[in-house]
C-alpha cells in the first residue's frame, strides 16, 4: 500500500516495529535505516499483550512529536501489537487534524487467545465475548479483568476514526463487541504481491477435461475488475450433473492443493483424515498435494503430523515448506484449492492467491471463508472440522464430469493493488469530508 501510493506521488511516510531483540542495544526510539520517508520504532520496555499496553515511557512523546512534524492527514495504521493501543492517543494529541484508521485483522482485541475466539482447552468455537466465558479460559484473570481489558481497549479505540475489516464477519464480531456501526468499513486487503504468471487456469481446464491439448497460451487471459464480496451462501446444492462415479482414466488425477500452515487451527488433520476415506472409497482419481511446513508447530502436533503422513496413501503427496514467491507457479499445477481451518478465518490470503490463478477453493463454511467462497459457483463449502463432509466435497469434483470446470468458470479474479489503493483513497476521501 505504501509502495502504491508513493507510485502515484502522494507523500507517504512507513512507520514499522523492530523485534523485541534490539530494545536494549539501539537505545533510540525512533530510527531512519531504510531512507527519509521510512520510520522503525524501537520499543524500550516490554509490552503487556493482554490489554495491548505499551509502558515506553518515551513513545509516546516521539510519536507525538513525529506527526507534529509530518501532519499527515491520514494515519493509517495496520496493527496496535507492539506499538500499544494508546498511540492512538498519541496520535490525535500530535496532530489533532489527522483523521486516523485502523484496519482489523483478526479478533485480538476481542479475544485473549490469540484472537482466535476458540475455547483454550476444548478448542469449541466462539460467537462471542463474555466476561465470565474468557475467565474461564484464562482463570488467572477474573470477570473484572476482562471487563477493564475490553474498556482499555474501548477508550483508546474512541480516538480512531475509520475502522476498515476485510470480511463482513469480522465487521459483525466487532459491532457485537462495541464499535460503532457507522465507523466501520468493509473493504479487502490489498493483494499479495507475488512473481509468477496468474491466469494459466484455462490450460489446466483442458488437462482435466480430456481435451486435445495444444502448447500452453503464452498471454495469460485479461483480468476482469471483481466487485466487492457479498455474502456467500451456506451449503446450497449446486446442480453437478450426474455421471459416471469415475473419470475416464486417460485423464490425469484431480489435483487438490493445501498450502499454508500445518497447523491445528488449518484443519491439517480434518484434511487427512477425509484422505483416508477417499481412499477407503477407492476414489483413486484425487491427489492432495500438501505443501506447508510443521516444524514450528508443539512436538506433540508434529507427531500426529508425520504420523498421518506415513499412513497416507497414494493419494496424499507433501512436497514440504515453499518459497512464497513461487505460489503461483505452484498453484498453476492444481486444479483447486482447499482450506479446511477449524477456527473463524477473517481474510485468508491463500483465496486471493488462488482466485488469482483461477482456481476454485474449497473451504470450511464459517467465518470470512464462507463470504468468499459461494458453493456451486467458486467453490464448494464443507461443514467445518467434518472429515466426511470435506471428502464427500472431494469426491463430488472426482466423480461428477463437469463441475471442476463449473466451479473454475465462476471464478474472478480479485481487484489489482490499483483498485484497491483506489477504493481505500475512496474511503480516506469520506473521512476527511
Amino acid at each position: 500500500m505504501f509502495r502504491e501510493l508513493k507510485a502515484r506521488g502522494a507523500k507517504a511516510w512507513l512507520l514499522g516495529c523492530s523485534s523485541p531483540k534490539s530494545e536494549v542495544r539501539l537505545g533510540a526510539t525512533l530510527t531512519q535505516p531504510y531512507g527519509p520517508d521510512d520510520y522503525v520504532y524501537h520499543p524500550n520496555a516490554p509490552f503487556d499483550y493482554f490489554k495491548f499496553a505499551n509502558p515506553d515511557p518515551k513513545f509516546p512523546d516521539e510519536l507525538a512529536e513525529l506527526v507534529a512534524e509530518l501532519k499527515p492527514d491520514i494515519v493509517h495504521s495496520h496493527h496496535f501489537v507492539r506499538f500499544g493501543v494508546e498511540m492512538f492517543s498519541a496520535i490525535r494529541r500530535g496532530w489533532p487534524q489527522a483523521k486516523i484508521v485502523l484496519s482489523l485483522h483478526e479478533y485480538l482485541a476481542i479475544c485473549n487467545h490469540h484472537g482466535q475466539m476458540m475455547k483454550t482447552v476444548t478448542y469449541r468455537l466462539c460467537e462471542k465475548e463474555s466476561y465470565s466465558a474468557c475467565a474461564a479460559c484464562f482463570p488467572q484473570h477474573g470477570e473484572r479483568d476482562f471487563f477493564l481489558r475490553k474498556r482499555y481497549l474501548q477508550m483508546f479505540f474512541e480516538d480512531v476514526d475509520l475502522f476498515i475489516s476485510p470480511s463482513r464477519f469480522l465487521a459483525e464480531r466487532f459491532m457485537a463487541w462495541g464499535l460503532p456501526e457507522e465507523k466501520l468499513a468493509v473493504l479487502e486487503n490489498m493483494p499479495p504481491e507475488r512473481s509468477g504468471s496468474p491466469f494459466a487456469a484455462e490450460w489446466d481446464r483442458r488437462a482435466m477435461s480430456g481435451a486435445p491439448q495444444a502448447e500452453a497460451p503464452q498471454t495469460p487471459p485479461k483480468p476482469v475488475a471483481m466487485p466487492m464480496f457479498s455474502g456467500g451462501t451456506r451449503f446450497v446444492a449446486a446442480e453437478t450433473g450426474a455421471g459416471s462415479k469415475k473419470r475416464p482414466s486417460a485423464v490425469r488425477p484431480l489435483k487438490i492443493g493445501f498450502f499454508g500452515q500445518m497447523s491445528p487451527l488449518k484443519g491439517i488433520t480434518v484434511l487427512m483424515d477425509a484422505a483416508r476415506r477417499l481412499k477407503a472409497q477407492k476414489i483413486d482419481n484425487l491427489v492432495i498435494e500438501i505443501y506447508g511446513d510443521y516444524s514450528s508447530q508443539p512436538l506433540e502436533f508434529q507427531k500426529v503430523v508425520t504420523e498421518a503422513l506415513e499412513e497416507a496413501g497414494e493419494n496424499v503427496v507433501f512436497h514440504g515448506a515453499y518459497d512464497n514467491s513461487q505460489v503461483n507457479a505452484l498453484m498453476q499445477r492444481i486444479d483447486a484449492m482447499v482450506i479446511p481451518s477449524t477456527w473463524w478465518e477473517n481474510s485468508p490470503v491463500v483465496i486471493q492467491e488462488a482466485f488469482t490463478n483461477g482456481k476454485p477453493v474449497i473451504c470450511s463454511n464459517i467465518g470470512g471463508m464462507a463470504e468468499k467462497i459461494v458453493h456451486g459457483v467458486n467453490g464448494l463449502q464443507f461443514e467445518v472440522s467434518r472429515p466426511a463432509s470435506l471428502a464427500e466435497m472431494l469426491a463430488d469434483l472426482a466423480t461428477k464430469p463437469g463441475l471442476l470446470e463449473t466451479l473454475a468458470a465462476g471464478v474472478r479474479p480479485p481487484p489489482t493493488a490499483a483498485e484497491m489503493l483506489n477504493r481505500h483513497l475512496d474511503l480516506y476521501d469520506a473521512v476527511i469530508a
